[in-house]
Parts: C-alpha cells; structure tokens; sequence
C-alpha cells in the first residue's frame, strides 16, 4: 500500500541548524524538499571532496594485488586527507606522463623511416648555403629532381621511399615534405624511456599505497555522507533567527518526529498535502509481494502518491503472463534451476530477485505441463502425458482463454477504480466500463474465433456507453474536460483492441513451441549415426534452445509487462508518475519495505 504522507515544517535556531540536521539524519523520517533557491555551495564543495576520494580508490583499486596487499593499513585516519591528495598527485602525474609518451611516440613513428639524425647539423650546413630537405613520395620515380641536387633514398616501407634532397638555394619537388624535427631520433627515444621510467616509479610507489584501501573506502562513505547533509543544508530557508526546513513524513512516524522536536525544542507544523503538489510515494509491500519490486526497481517506475499501488495485481498476472509467454516446461526448470544456483552464488543480490524468478519459474513449469510442452518434443514420456490438459491443446482454445485473462485483467482493473470512486457517480462509468470489456470478449470471440455472437453484445455496449458518457467526468470539470467525451468513441474502440492484444500471450508462446521444434528437427530429424554427428546435434540443441530462452525472456520484458504498465495501468488509471520516498537518514534504505 502507499503510505499517506505529512507535509511538515520544522523550525529551529539558525545557530542549531547542523545539531539540527544531525538529528533529524538520525532519526531518519523525513524527505527533504527545497525551501528556497541556494547557491549549493556547501554541496559542491562536499562533492569535489568525493570526487577526489573516488579518484584515489579507483586507482588503489587498480593497483591492489589481494596476494601481496593482505597487511592492515597503516596510515592514521588524521591522515587520510593527505594520503588522498597524494593518490591523486600521483594520478595526475601519471596521466600527464602518459599524454607525454603518447606525443612521444608519434614524433617517434614520423621521423624514424628518416634514420637518426641531429637536426642541429642540419641548421648548421643551411648557415653554408647547402640546404637539406627531407621527403616522402610513393613511387620515388616519378619525382623529377631539379638540375644540381642530390637525391640519397633513406628507407622504403608498404607506404613508399623516404629520401633526403641535398642542393644549394631553394628548390621544389612534387613530394610531401618532412618539416625538420627539434630532436634527434634517439633523442625522442630517450625521452621514451625516461617517460616510462618514471610511470613505472608511480606504479611501484602506488602499489606500496594500496593496503590503505580500505581507509580510504571509508573516508570515501563518509565524504558520500557528507554531500548528502550538505545537500540537505543548503535547502535550509532562514528569516532572521530563524531557519527551517521542509517536506514529507510518512504519518505513522510523525509521532515520533514530535517527540524529537520536543526533546530538542524545535517548531514544528504539518499538515496533509494538498492536492496539486508532488508528493513522494512510499511503498510498504505486503511480504508475499515484494518480489515484484525487482521488476519495478528494473523498469524504474513507481505510482504517484495519488494514485493506486496494484503491485500485488502486477506480481500475480506478471508471473502468469511469463508462464504463459515462455510456454515450456523445461525452460522452466531450467530457470527454476538458474534461481537456486544464483542465490547460492550471488548472496549479495536481494533475495525477492530470486523469488520471483522461482515463482515465474514454477509458472512456466506448470503451464507447460498441462499444455504438454517440454522442450519443443513431440513425443512425451507416459508420466509427462498423464498431466496434460487436453482442453489446452486446442489453439483455438486458448486463444478464447487469453481474450477471457483479458477480460477478467481490465475488470479487476475498473472494479478496483470504481471501488476508489464508491463515493461518487463516477464508480458508475467505472461500471460501464466493465460492461464494455465483457461486450468485448465476446465480440473477440466471434471475430477472431468465428464463435456465435450473443444478441444482447450490442444493446449493452449501448447501456455501457451510456453509463460511461453521463458518469465518466464531475459536472463542475465538464467545461475544462469535455474532450473526453468527445474522444469516447475512439475509447470505445480502443477497449476492443486492449482485450485483444492479450493474444499476444499465445501468439508469442506457440513462436517459441515453433522454434523449439525447429532446432529439434534441425538436430534430430535425419537421426544419430555416430559420435560426430551427435556432436554436432547436441551442438544445435545448445545452441539453438539457448537462443530460444533469451528470445522468450526477452518476451516476457516487452509484452508480460507492457500487458501490466500500460493496458492494466492504463484502464485502472495509473500513470507510474511517481517519485520514490528517500528519507534524510545516514544511508538511504529501501524504504519501500
């Protein structure tokens, strides 16, 4: 459920402000809004302070060997500041090495097909009126050497000859020039090795600094801490003595709010929020629903505070559609098998990930089971048969039985809508909707499956439309609403294509069913005749059941959710405008359980 909020304002003396914060960081209750525009000095300064420290332990990170860095460190924590800085110095120096070489090494490229050579000789012999040149040409043939100069070829390489013209005065040739260089080539290649030298003093230097790690990963936390109150700090209003700050409060903990203002002596107002602003939502999810959260954490997305949480609708349709999309039993137990092994490897990923992908999986497992899909075979084992449910290997059947989800998934949606609503005329239109889906359903059934239509469809679409017209907008918003009835028709229409679209979870399970039989025939259509061409048949079953699993999973992320976000949430009127509760709290928790 969403947790209703208090807007509330607290009030202290500006010479208390950070005893304030510090303990309101304790207590941890209330999501902190701006009270005014700030310069955000206090802020940038904390974050540049951050920035240095996650520069420093990414490059200890880079030079930590676990087998040789096991020792404690040995730095003071009053220290720590200046072991950061020199961290980064170093880092800096390193990179500016780095740069040097770089550059380096292109001068070094350019001028080594023209040997080694001091260019000072050069100069020299220019000051006696000899001038030497330097050149590049791909076919040294065709470059026409003017009368009285001397042509000495260099190197030749794939791009061509590199040669040196040697005359008196000036002269021209039709052949890209080599400006004469400031160094030698065994100059730059001093540099070279000096550059390389001193980066690897850095590294070593770095290497012996590494240990102090894990100081430094706490110095970074608690730079991250700081940036946080110092964002909190500079929403701070003041009007003379007096500073204060604003924003939301689940209602439950405000009790415990006034209790610290009353212990601490601060002001404190609150009040419920009113209806145009923009409250945080706050989710506490039921235990058995929480899984569903690592899908919604995925996507991003969470209800505004104004509207509905149908979190426990989207886990128990979610995990029906996926059963459905992925259609086979044996995937299912192969994701089955992929959420224990993942829980085993990966303890630090939150729990409720893993639990829904073992009841997605036990889904999977048991609508394949009853529409006898293991793997794409054609021919199952007795025990496997037995379970089947012949109704369901009908396509026709359960194409009807996706328009019935459908239907049965927009009723709930509109049922809880006008159950919102039980206090007003517009639980009516929610009550026309409802009408209008089951009309529908049968309406699907008898264009797409060819089944007999009622005769009672069309006078209770009518009933339906009437409902929705006089019901579906307040008499005191139809000057600024009445668009919408304009447009209901096309709503109309639309209802028809959302119950529909629900066949996408039979038209995207039988593709799957088709692929996996296709990589089965691929496999072992023509039989097994020896060890290497049951190499390569179980090369095709891997390969081919593989891409598969990712293509079904993939369905299952377009359209198991889309059918939940947008169809559902849409006919339920949830827009997923919402922005999460993040409590002012030393380290911002999952509030949302």
């Amino acid at each position: 459920m969403i947790a209703p909020m208090e807007r509330v304002s607290v009030l202290c003396l500006a010479v208390d402000t950070t005893a304030t914060l510090e303990a309101l960081r304790d207590l941890g209750a209330l999501h902190v809004t701006p009270c005014s525009e700030t310069s955000g000095a206090t802020a940038d300064e904390a974050r540049a302070r951050v920035e240095d420290a996650g520069i420093a332990l990414a490059t200890l990170q880079a030079h930590h060997h676990p087998h040789l860095h096991s020792q404690p460190p040995t730095t003071s924590p009053d220290k720590v500041d200046a072991l950061i800085q020199q961290v980064c110095e170093l880092r800096h120096q390193y990179r500016h090495l780095e740069e040097q070489l770089t550059n380096l090494r292109h001068a070094h490229h350019a001028i080594e097909p023209y040997g080694d050579f001091k260019p000072e000789a050069i100069k020299a012999l220019l000051e006696r009126g000899i001038t030497v040149r330097l050149f590049h040409a791909r076919d040294i043939n065709a470059v026409e050497v003017p009368d009285g100069v001397q042509l000495h070829l260099l190197s030749t390489s794939k791009t061509g000859s590199y040669f040196a013209l040697i005359g008196r005065g000036d002269f021209q040739v039709d052949a890209a020039e080599f400006h004469l260089p400031e160094e030698s080539l065994s100059e730059i290649e001093g540099h070279i090795s000096a550059r390389r030298l001193s980066m690897a003093e850095i590294d070593e230097r770095l290497v012996a600094l590494a240990p102090e790690l894990p100081l430094i990963q706490q110095t970074l936390e608690r730079r991250e801490a700081d940036v946080r109150f110092a964002d909190v700090h500079d929403t701070l209003g003041q009007h003379g003595p007096i500073a204060y700050l604003q924003g939301y409060c689940p209602t439950d903990t405000l009790p415990a709010l006034r209790a610290a203002a009353t212990d601490k002596g601060w002001g404190i107002v609150s009040r419920e929020p009113a209806e145009d602003e923009v409250v945080p939502t706050l989710i506490r999810y039921p235990r058995w629903v929480q899984p569903i959260k690592a899908v919604l954490d995925i996507l991003g997305i969470l209800p505004g505070y104004d509207e509905i949480d149908v979190s426990a609708a989207f886990l128990v349709f979610f995990s029906l559609f996926f059963g459905m999309l992925v259609g086979d039993a044996g995937y299912g137990v192969i994701f089955l098998l992929l959420a224990f092994l993942m829980r085993w490897k990966l303890p630090a990923v939150p729990k409720r990930a893993f639990v829904l992908l073992t009841i997605t999986s036990i889904s999977t497992v048991i609508w394949g089971s009853l529409t006898g899909t293991w793997f794409g075979a054609e021919n199952l084992p007795a025990p496997l048969q037995g379970i089947v449910l012949p109704w369901l290997r009908s396509e026709q059947n359960i194409m009807e039985l996706c328009f019935l989800i459908g239907a049965i998934h927009l009723t709930l949606a509109h049922g809880w809508a006008a159950w919102r609503e039980r206090r007003s005329l517009q639980a009516l239109a929610q009550l026309g909707w409802i009408m209008s889906t089951w009309m529908m359903f049968f309406l699907a059934r008898w264009l797409v499956l060819g089944y007999d239509k009622p005769a009672f469809v069309w006078p209770v679409v009518g009933v339906a439309a009437l409902f929705i017209a006089l019901f579906m907008t307040p008499p005191k918003k139809l000057k600024t609403e009445w668009f919408g009835h304009a447009m209901l028709p096309l709503d109309i229409i639309s209802n028809f294509v959302d119950v529909v679209s629900y066949v996408r979870l039979f038209a995207v399970g039988a593709a799957s069913l088709a692929v996996a039989a296709a990589f089965n025939e691929m496999a072992l259509g023509g039989g097994v005749s020896g060890p290497v061409s049951a190499v390569i048949a179980a090369l095709i079953l891997f390969l081919g059941h593989s891409l598969n699993l990712i293509m079904a999973v993939m369905g299952v992320m377009v359209h198991g959710i889309r059918l939940n976000t947008l169809e559902f949430s849409g006919h339920i009127g949830v827009e997923w405008k919402g922005y999460a509760y993040k409590p002012f709290a030393h380290e911002v928790a999952e509030a949302e359980e």
